[in-house]
Parts: structure tokens; sequence; C-alpha cells
């Protein structure tokens, strides 16, 4: 099985980190939070801090990027950087090239599409600062590996402890009542990076979006009553529908989606 390098030991790529070892992959990760270094080694996954700024700081970075594959998800967040985000990835990858990586697994969004009612991997791109942040970054990592990189634009992302009925609870007279919620859980992109290395399906991009969309008007009060949290009100005031696919994956791949459905997502109630 590929070594994999996981940098960004978060809410999502922790999870990736224990589904792939309990899978028989050699896997390592990064992370700059001691607390999550420390939960890496009780798992027995060897884990090395890891800060991207205008160079790469690590107690290991020849040990860090010994693998074959690297996966990156990092986001852009809200910490005021002395490089924009895109620098930030190409010192990414351009250091994990270096020492010797030519495959990668990049985690964009699809933020980067603008709104229409079937937004598959060939629609419009927002032309929007935060959307082209994000594009900026894909493009970072393209530069690099070439046809080695798979991006994958994940939908908004629920599962664990990011329960979507927090998202909007109490907010009142909110726009776009009927408009599509685009959801995917973690455990369907742990389960789509895993058939993307099965299948080493490297050259491409592929949405991540659980194919029911039930309305917001409908999933969202649902979701904050799940954790007897207020609900949210919705006026009768449009918004742009974006309706995203994620198709191409499970057509391409032969991938199957376990939660398709945001309203019968763990943890709301089936």
């Amino acid at each position: 099985m590929q070594s994999i390098t996981i940098v960004g030991c978060g809410w999502l790529g922790l999870s990736l980190a224990q589904q792939l070892q309990s899978l028989g992959y050699p896997v390592r990760g990064s992370s700059r939070n001691e607390a999550t270094l420390a939960q890496l080694a009780t798992l027995g996954i060897p884990g090395f801090r890891l800060s991207i700024d205008e160079a790469l700081e690590s107690d290991a970075l020849d040990e860090l990027f010994d693998a074959e594959v690297l996966f990156a998800n990092v986001p852009p967040g809200r910490t005021p950087s002395a490089l924009p985000y895109a620098e930030r990835m190409k010192n990414l990858a351009q250091a994990a090239w270096q020492k010797g990586i030519r495959k990668a697994i990049f985690v964009s969004s699809t933020a980067v599409y603008s709104s229409g009612e079937a937004v598959d991997e060939s629609a419009p791109l927002d032309p929007s600062p935060r959307a082209q942040q994000m594009r900026d970054a894909e493009q970072a990592f393209s530069d690099v590996f070439g046809a080695g990189l798979t991006v994958l634009r994940p939908a908004g992302l629920v599962g664990g402890e990011r329960h979507p009925g927090r998202f909007l609870a109490g907010r009142q007279g909110l726009p776009g009542a009927d408009a599509p919620v685009n959801l995917v859980h973690r455990d369907d992109v742990i389960g789509a990076v895993v058939r993307v290395l099965e299948a080493e399906a490297f050259g491409e991009v592929f949405n991540l979006v659980a194919p029911g969309h039930p309305s917001r008007g409908a999933f969202y009060p649902r979701a904050a009553i799940a954790l007897g949290l207020e609900p949210p009100t919705f006026s009768s005031e449009p918004m742009d529908v974006k309706r995203v696919i994620g198709d191409r994956i499970a057509g391409q791949l032969g991938f199957h989606y376990r939660y398709p459905d945001p309203l019968t997502m763990p943890p709301l109630p089936a």
C-alpha cells in the first residue's frame, strides 16, 4: 500500500489517519498543535510539528515527507500570515516534491463555483476573492504535481462534533427557504480519499457532496431541534440557487456515498 503523509491532522485529517492506518496504509501526520501530536503518538502514528509560512518549520521534514502521497488539508483560516494562502500552499507542495513525493491529494471546496442548478466539475467559477484564493491554491499544487495531483472539492462538511444544527440555530428571517442544501459527511470524504488511493485516480478533480439536496427551510430547523436548539426561521426572500453535483466520482471510480441524504446523516435522527 502507498505510504501517506497527512498535512493538517485536524477534524478531518486525524480521522482520515486513523482510517488509513486501520486499512494497513503506512501513515504519518503533521500538526502545529501539541495535543494533536500527542493523539497521533497514542494511536501509534508518527506525528511531526509543522508550521507553513514563508518557510516550512518542522522538527523533521525529511521524516515527515518520507512517503509516496501527500494529503493536504490546510484551510485558509482566519489567522493573519506573512504570506497569502496560495503562496503557503506553494511552499508546502514544493517542499514535498523536493523530498521525493510525486503524488498529492489537495482538499479544496465547492465554494470555488458560481451559483447554478447543476454545478459539476465543469461549472463556471466564482470570481469572488474567497473563491479565487482556493483556486490559486489548487493551481499552486497543480504547478508542482501536474498529473500527479487530484483535487477534492467537498461541500459543507458535517459529522462528529461538527453538527449542522449549530450552523443557523436561532437566526430569524433568513432568505432562501427553498434553496438546496449542499453537505457531505466526513465519513464520505474519507471514503473518497481511500477510493482515490485504491484506484490510483490522480490527475482528477472531484466534487464531494451528498446526492440529496433538501431545502434550507426543511433541513436547518430539523437539525437545530435535534440538538435542542432554537430552530431558525426563513422569510420569503429568495437567494441564488447552488445545487452542487458530486456524481463524477461515483461514475468514474464506483464510489458510493454512505450518507446520500443530509436529512438522515448522523448525528441527525433518522
